[in-house]
């Protein structure tokens, strides 16, 4: 089929990147194909440099190249191997780390397991390695979707500049780095301009995402998170009238968590649009709506649709219609670690080039001496976790990460993100894990027809303890409560063969649906949001806690046991 003109002109205007970004594209296949020395040699690169650091002192890595030098140097580890040294690096030591010249960005901060964020280096070769895994993630995807060169990026990000390190570099998130770092021309592909990242608070992101977005008609939203997503749709459809009014008179909303000085550049980017303001104003009469699919033309969607993401999919199209959606990648604060080369699925390439990886078999990862693999070493069908070496003076880190390797490019794995490791649940040795559960839920709920969003399985201590569903009260009627838990019960069965013996032995009962209010989770995920300093899009809601008793965080209004049980 011959390529339509305005696709034609638009890849003309965008050459000199899809010429770098083609670039990248064949490097990087060269070296999926030749997966095994790639990796050999970066990994010998990173022991190279972190020889003389005070780590490396530590660990006795001189002379280290191998990865059998660096197993018999260090154990695998979380973030407190590290951590030390970070910190001397955060006061102005930078060789406490990495080796003498290195450039330090900023610090990523994300979650820790403690509570305590975790400061993750970002280096030259990290940029080097986000902007090149971007591009090649870009450039399949454009190849596959012509209709979306052209199109506006639609990205929500945080400041990279939450705080600054006693020696003052700035500590924040990675997004919004990786934005006030992009390049003249590719910002211009960009929605939200690198101010918009110090919005206060999450409705003020998503408001000027839509009043910024409502000025284009072809919008390509990427997000890593799906729940991002949903939160925008709903946003734009409740303040419609206030966006629609801004949109006309060129202006922006009072009502807005932003400083002096970035309101005052966004306001610089806006004019008076009647005339779009009047085309979304007649949508708006004849749904009584304004979401995302009656706004903007969509012809791509870039987040995450693994894990226990997919559970937000579902609800996808009621808001943003059936745009394609295509997974972005397994990318964490740490680095990129996947890279999809197709809309369909989430599975992706393993990224080789920027980091070192070796891998765990699921049943081994709390053995005192696990067996680690190399990336040509793992078998396809298993599961396992990811330990990473990288540039960001990270080695053997346990991120956590359990992945499925679901088939092969070249000599590298084509691996499917299933959840993190503490996403696990374990009353008496049963080791839930959140993707069993959502899994599980997922499956009951339409098979039952119901209208479940979100939920959260947590567990209830008692002379015989149990799991509970939590779900809001207008999502499971009390005619349908007993079927409901009999179903997920049976569904965690099935998936968990020492859930089902622990059922069968009676040292568990079977599931239980208490219903909480209208709104319990959308308050919940708000606070936890908040003390999260406000970024919404590292934030993924809980379908599984191993806190027991969680439920009594909320007011629960009725419990429905399988049939047989009763209360």
């Amino acid at each position: 089929m011959k390529t339509p003109l305005r696709i034609r002109c638009r890849r003309l205007f965008w050459t000199p990147v899809r010429v770098e970004a083609n670039l990248h594209v064949l490097s990087w296949m060269w070296a999926v194909k030749r997966s095994t020395q790639v990796q050999a040699r970066l990994l010998e690169r990173l022991l190279a440099g972190a020889a003389e650091t005070a780590f490396g002192r530590r660990y006795g890595l001189a002379g280290a190249r191998t990865v059998e030098d660096l197993r018999r140097a260090l154990p695998i580890a979380g973030y407190e191997q590290a951590q030390p040294y970070i910190e001397r690096v955060m006061g102005g030591e930078t060789e406490a780390l990495f080796p003498r010249g290195t450039r330090l960005h900023m610090f990523a901060m994300t979650s820790g397991t403690t509570g305590t964020p975790k400061h993750v280096p970002v280096t030259d070769a990290t940029l080097k390695s986000y902007r090149e895994g971007w591009h090649v993630w870009g450039s399949h995807a454009l190849d596959d979707h012509m209709d979306a060169f052209g199109a506006k990026i639609l990205q929500i990000v945080s400041p990279m500049d939450e705080r600054l390190t006693p020696s003052g570099i700035p500590a924040g998130a990675m997004s919004g780095f990786t934005v006030a770092a992009q390049r003249g021309l590719v910002r211009r592909a960009y929605v939200m301009p690198p101010e918009a990242a110090y919005a206060g608070d999450t409705a003020t992101k998503y408001y000027l995402a839509c009043r910024l977005g409502l000025m284009n008609r072809r919008v390509m939203p990427i997000t890593a998170n799906p729940s991002t997503l949903l939160g925008l749709a709903k946003a734009m459809d409740r303040r419609k009238e206030e966006l629609l009014k801004d949109l006309t008179d060129g202006t922006l909303s009072p009502d807005l968590a932003l400083d002096a000085g970035p309101r005052r550049r966004i306001a610089e980017r806006l004019r008076p649009m009647p005339e779009r303001a009047r085309e979304l104003e007649a949508a708006v009469r004849v749904s009584g709506r304004l979401y995302p699919k009656d706004a903007w033309q969509l012809p791509l969607i870039g987040t995450w649709k693994g894990g226990t993401l997919s559970l937000y999919l579902r609800e996808m199209p009621v808001y943003w219609g059936d745009a394609p959606v295509r997974d972005i990648g397994l990318i964490a604060s740490e680095g990129r670690f996947s890279i999809p080369l197709q809309t369909h699925g989430s599975a992706g390439a393993l990224e080789v080039t920027g980091t070192f990886y070796e891998f765990v078999p699921e049943e081994e990862i709390r053995s005192t001496q696990p067996t680690a693999l190399l990336a040509h070493e793992v078998d396809v069908g298993r599961r396992y976790f990811l330990i990473l070496t990288t540039p960001g003076g990270l080695f053997r880190y346990d991120i956590g990460d359990l992945v499925q390797v679901v088939g092969r490019l070249g000599q590298a794995p084509v691996i499917e993100f299933l959840n993190k490791g503490q996403h696990i649940a374990n009353l008496t040795g049963e080791k839930l894990t959140e993707f069993q559960v959502v899994t599980a839920v997922n499956a009951c709920v339409t098979r039952l027809g119901l209208e479940v969003r979100n939920y959260c399985l947590a567990p209830t201590w008692e002379a015989v303890p149990y799991y509970s569903l939590l779900v809001e009260e207008d999502e499971a009627p009390a005619a349908r409560g007993g079927e409901f838990a009999s179903a997920v019960d049976l569904a965690l069965r099935e998936l968990n063969m020492e859930y089902q013996a622990k059922r069968r032995s009676e040292r568990l009962r079977g599931v239980r649906v208490k219903t909480v209010p209208a709104g319990t989770w959308q308050a919940f995920d708000q606070r936890e949001i908040a003390a999260r300093s406000g970024r919404v899009e590292q934030y993924k809601h809980k379908f599984l806690v191993n806190e027991v008793d969680f439920e009594r965080r909320f007011t629960v209004l009725a419990t429905y046991a399988p049939p047989e049980q009763g209360v």
